[in-house]
């Protein structure tokens, strides 16, 4: 049988005394250390010539021209595409104005043109009153609600209002790139999605200073299970939208309860980051909420998910912040015949990675980093669908481990690779896992998951 072992308790084939573990701590800590300073990363606007020629499409789009004569036939655009308007919509509590000035010039910057800002106002001041004034902007729709109104009731009665094709979210004190809503709508028209997510990064409050920049993947069944990762730039087709509705009960993690419960055939990934969450907007939402309650909120979220659907499992919070485990009884293959392998980190003895998950080439992703490094979002500890993992530490399910045992030459119960070139070990586990997912079984690695070789 492969030879793994859980997180908890982990199964090794020479002991480890205490200073060695002392000496393990420290390692990985200076290994994380380093791994983060390993590359600097700096946001970069696209070039101004760039910035104008999407001002230009929108002028020829606003002028009544075709997208796919406006964008021109190398952008794939569907040519029954329809120009869509979006509604950007931004609620708002008693914010610190200079900070709600700075989102709001955020999205009137933008090259597209097809959008309104919906501003939701649950304060009972005038202030953001007196700002949306000053800029007599046509594109801007405000709205007044005053008192205890929650963010789902206040964010739903916006959306029912909202004259736009799809509905947006922005943050007070968060920032759109220029071209947030250019790229957006690019993508709609060339795939009539009905849920667009970006890529974002974190800056300061003015939008000069750039960190922590969040690629994340295209829609990731597992990885949705466990993290909310598509919250920002989030938009949604307004028909779907209202359809859903936020639900109060999850206030704090709204987004992500949506997300869970909406149908999963339209949503497309832009790989661009197109968001700041700036400090601003994080401390907001840290003060205007109970510490911790939007983590509790999206364990919740899940949990009704999962019983919904009839899938015995229990959720736990796991020690990396804002990352969920599903646990399920009495096993995922048991409770899911969408999956196909579990797989697991392939460790040396130094416990280093040296396999698990891996691309479509055979890379192992996180190859050399400490087990306990998580890298940027702890996207290396956290469990995701891949496109392959490694034969060393895998779980098969039952109807196919006929299949495994055909594609790597061993059988499944008394699989041993030790006589086998890491080449060997590649390629057939490539093989395996292509035959997997040819039969359309997904392929999930688990990072607690562990065998040491």
């Amino acid at each position: 049988m492969p030879f793994w072992s859980s997180m908890g308790q982990r199964i090794l084939r020479a002991g480890k005394s205490g200073a060695e573990a002392v000496r393990s701590t420290v390692a990985r800590r200076g290994g994380e250390r380093s791994k983060n300073r390993r590359s600097r990363y700096v946001y970069e606007e696209p070039p101004a010539a760039e910035l104008l020629n999407q001002q230009a499409v929108w002028a020829r789009l606003e002028q009544g021209e075709a997208p796919a004569e406006a964008l021109g036939l190398s952008s794939m655009v569907l040519r029954t595409a329809h120009v869509p308007r979006i509604s950007v919509i931004v609620a708002v509590y008693e914010p610190v104005l200079r900070y709600f000035e700075a989102t709001l010039i955020s999205i009137l910057s933008q090259t597209y043109g097809g959008y309104e800002i919906v501003i939701a106002d649950n304060s009972l001041s005038t202030g953001v009153r007196e700002v949306v004034n000053r800029y007599r902007d046509s594109r801007i729709r405000y709205y007044s609600v005053p008192g205890n109104k929650g963010d789902a009731s206040l964010i739903n009665d916006a959306a029912r209002i909202a004259e736009g094709d799809y509905v947006a979210f922005a943050e007070v004190g968060d920032l759109l790139t220029k071209d947030a809503l250019y790229q957006t709508a690019l993508r709609i028209f060339q795939t009539r999605a009905e849920i667009l997510y970006s890529d974002e990064d974190r800056s300061d409050p003015h939008g000069k200073r750039f960190d922590s920049p969040y690629r994340k993947p295209d829609y990731n069944k597992d990885y949705l299970l466990s993290c909310n990762y598509m919250k920002h730039f989030l938009v949604i087709r307004k028909e779907l939208f209202l359809a859903l509705r936020f639900r109060e009960a999850y206030d704090g993690a709204l987004e992500y309860d949506l997300l869970l419960r909406a149908p999963k055939s339209g949503i497309s990934h832009i790989a661009k980051v197109l968001y700041h969450v700036t400090n601003a907007s994080s401390e907001a939402r840290a003060a205007g909420s109970i510490p911790g309650s939007s983590i509790a909120a999206g364990r919740s979220a899940l949990e009704d998910y999962l019983r919904v659907r009839g899938i015995g499992a229990n959720v736990s919070y796991s020690e990396r912040r804002g990352i969920y485990r599903v646990d399920y009884r009495p096993g995922i293959f048991a409770c899911r015949s969408d999956v196909g392998i579990i797989g697991g980190r392939v460790l040396n003895r130094s416990h280093k990675v040296t396999g698990g998950l891996m691309d479509s080439t055979g890379k192992v992703q996180y190859a050399g980093w400490d087990e306990a490094e998580g890298g940027p979002y702890n996207l290396a500890l956290t469990r995701q669908n891949a496109m392959a993992v490694d034969i060393r530490c895998m779980k098969v399910r039952p109807d196919l481990q006929s299949l495994f045992e055909e594609m790597t030459g061993v059988p499944y119960k008394d699989a041993a690779f030790t006589e086998m070139s890491q080449e060997e070990i590649l390629q057939r586990s490539l093989r395996l896992c292509g035959a997997v997912r040819d039969l359309g079984y997904l392929i999930v690695w688990d990072p607690a998951m562990i065998t040491i070789c």
